[in-house]
């Protein structure tokens, strides 16, 4: 049975390993958010230190953000990170990162911890749910789209130096 849950301050060393590590299998995955953070060095391919970064990025993590975790007796098969925000005009939750473990896909894991965090987000009074996928990442644009997410505007990025 898997238990879906918010994960402690203590086992954030462990999710930031499994999310390197999920990741680093699909460099369709690499978004603008990944070159915004330094996982990405290039907007192609993965920091080379991906672990070390994504343990520097989950060790930082402030009280706006939280991390949802799914276990299988006891073993992590999927984890999101989601930014809560709200402000004077309006309230949302960004899924920064969702990641699952290929083993795992097509097992409702995934479609389970989203509708998790979406609890939590109406719970919380979100207005609105956000996320970013990578421009090639077919596999989560279907997935998502499959959950009701729509595409509302498109990222355009230049290297400068």
């Amino acid at each position: 049975m898997i238990d879906y849950r918010w994960a402690d301050p203590a086992e954030l060393p462990g999710i930031a390993t499994f999310f390197a590590r999920i990741v680093a299998l699909d460099e369709s995955y690499v978004s603008h958010g990944e070159v915004q953070t330094g996982l990405s060095l290039d907007g192609r391919s993965w920091a080379p230190d991906l672990d070390a970064r994504m343990q520097e990025d989950l060790a930082a993590l402030g009280p706006d953000r939280s991390v949802a975790v799914a276990q299988d007796s006891g073993r992590l098969v999927a984890a999101a990170i989601i930014l809560w925000e709200v402000n004077d005009r309006t309230s949302f939750m960004v899924i920064e990162d969702l990641a699952t473990d290929p083993a795992v896909r097509s097992h409702g894991v995934g479609a389970a911890l989203l509708a998790f965090v979406e609890a939590e987000g109406r719970r919380r009074g979100m207005r609105w749910a956000f996320l970013e996928s990578g421009l090639h990442n077919d596999g989560a644009h279907r997935f998502f789209e499959k959950h009701g997410f729509g595409a509302l505007s498109k990222v355009f990025s230049k290297k400068l130096g």
